[in-house]
C-alpha cells in the first residue's frame, strides 16, 4: 500500500512541473512577441521613372505606410522631387525639386499633397536634405544661384525666418568636391555628412551646429550616405569596395565599425533606420527592403517601376541620444587632436 500511494505525489509532481513549464513558455512568448512585431511607420522615397509628359526620366515622390501587416503599397504623391525628409510630427514632408536648371526646397502635407509650399528664400543647386528633430531647421548642401560650384557648402535654414546660414568652409581648391549625404543627430546638436576628398576618397564627418567644429569620423575609405541612428550612438553608412558595397554602422564614441551586409554596386540604394532602431529600410533598383537586426534577415516589401533613391522613415524624437566623450576635431584650417598625457 505504501508503494501504491507513493505513485500519486510522483505523477502530481510531474503534472505540476509540466504546468509550470507551459506557463513559462507562454510568458516567454508574450515577452518576445513585441520584439518580433512587424515594423510600423511611414516611408517616403524618390523614384526615377519615365515621365511621358516630359519625354524623359524624372524623379517623383512616393510613400508607403507600414501598419504591422504584410500589405505594402507604393502610393504616388504626385510631386516631382528628391531627397525627401520627414518633419518630426509627420505632418510635413520636405523635399528638393529641380526646375529650369535650379533647385529649391519645398514642403507638403502628405495627407493633402496638392498644396506645395516653397521653403528656400533663394534658388540654387541643393542636395541631401535633412530636417532637424524639432522641425525648426533644415540642413542641406549646395550653392545658390549667385555662387559658383566651388562654393558648395553645408547650409542650415531656419524655417520660420527663412534665413540660410553657411555651416562649413570647405576649401575646394578649384575643384568642387561633392557631399554624399547629410543626417541630423537625434538631439539636434550635430550633423553627420560625407565629403569627397583628394585621392577619390569619401570621409565621414560630424559637424557641431553651434560651434561649427568638425570631427573626423572615418578616413582612407569611400564612406557615404550616413544616417544617424534613433538612439544617437551609431551611424549607418555605405562603404565602397571594389566588387560590392557594404552597409556598416559606426559607434560615434569608440569609432568601432560593424559590417552588416553587402549590396550590389550602383543600384540606387539608400538606407534609413526604423524609429526604434531595430530595422533598416534600404533600396535596391526598384525595390525597398527591410533588414531585421534581430534575425539578420532581409525581406522585400515594395517594388516599383523605376529606380528608388533616398528613403526617409518617419522618426520618433522622444528617444534620448548618446554623446561621444572624445573626438577628433577639425575646422578645415587646422586639425586638433586630443591626446592622453
Amino acid at each position: 500500500m505504501t508503494h501504491k500511494y507513493s505513485l500519486i505525489p510522483f505523477f502530481a509532481a510531474k503534472t505540476i512541473k509540466f504546468t509550470l513549464l507551459s506557463l513559462c513558455c507562454l510568458c516567454l512568448i508574450t515577452l518576445t512577441s513585441p520584439l518580433n512585431a512587424e515594423p510600423t511607420g511611414q516611408l517616403a522615397y524618390a523614384v526615377n521613372g519615365f515621365d511621358e509628359n516630359l519625354g524623359r526620366f524624372d524623379w517623383n515622390l512616393y510613400a508607403t505606410a507600414l501598419r504591422g501587416t504584410k500589405d505594402f503599397t507604393a502610393i504616388p504623391l504626385n510631386h516631382k522631387g528628391m531627397y525627401p525628409s520627414w518633419g518630426p510630427n509627420g505632418d510635413l514632408l520636405y523635399f528638393i525639386q529641380r526646375d529650369k536648371g535650379h533647385s529649391d526646397v519645398y514642403s507638403i502635407n502628405p495627407d493633402n499633397p496638392k498644396n506645395k509650399k516653397l521653403v528656400t528664400p533663394i534658388s540654387g543647386t541643393y542636395r541631401f536634405l535633412s530636417a532637424s528633430p524639432n522641425g525648426r531647421q533644415l540642413a542641406f548642401n549646395g550653392y545658390t544661384v549667385d555662387q559658383l560650384p566651388q562654393e558648395n557648402q553645408i547650409w542650415v535654414l531656419d524655417i520660420e525666418s527663412g534665413e540660410m546660414e553657411v555651416m562649413t568652409q570647405v576649401p575646394h581648391l578649384g575643384w568642387p568636391y561633392s557631399f554624399w549625404g547629410i543626417s541630423w543627430s537625434p538631439n539636434g546638436k550635430r550633423l553627420a555628412f560625407s565629403l569627397s576628398r583628394p585621392g577619390w576618397l569619401e570621409h565621414l564627418y560630424l559637424l557641431d551646429v553651434e560651434t561649427k567644429e568638425i570631427e573626423v569620423l572615418t578616413e582612407l575609405n569611400k564612406d557615404f550616405y550616413p544616417v544617424w541612428a534613433p538612439g544617437g550612438d551609431r551611424i549607418l553608412f555605405l562603404r565602397w569596395n571594389r566588387e560590392f558595397d557594404t552597409f556598416c554602422t559606426i559607434d560615434i564614441e569608440t569609432k568601432e565599425i560593424v559590417p552588416l551586409f553587402d549590396v550590389d554596386k550602383a543600384t540606387g540604394y539608400w538606407g534609413d533606420w526604423s524609429p526604434e532602431g531595430d530595422y533598416i529600410a534600404y533600396s535596391r533598383w526598384g525595390s525597398v527592403y527591410l533588414y531585421d537586426f534581430a534575425t539578420d534577415e532581409t525581406q522585400e516589401i515594395v517594388e516599383v517601376d523605376g529606380s528608388i533613391f533616398v528613403i526617409s522613415w518617419l522618426r520618433d524624437i522622444r528617444i534620448l541620444p548618446v554623446e561621444a566623450q572624445q573626438k577628433l576635431v577639425t575646422t578645415w584650417s587646422a586639425i586638433k587632436r586630443e591626446t592622453t598625457q
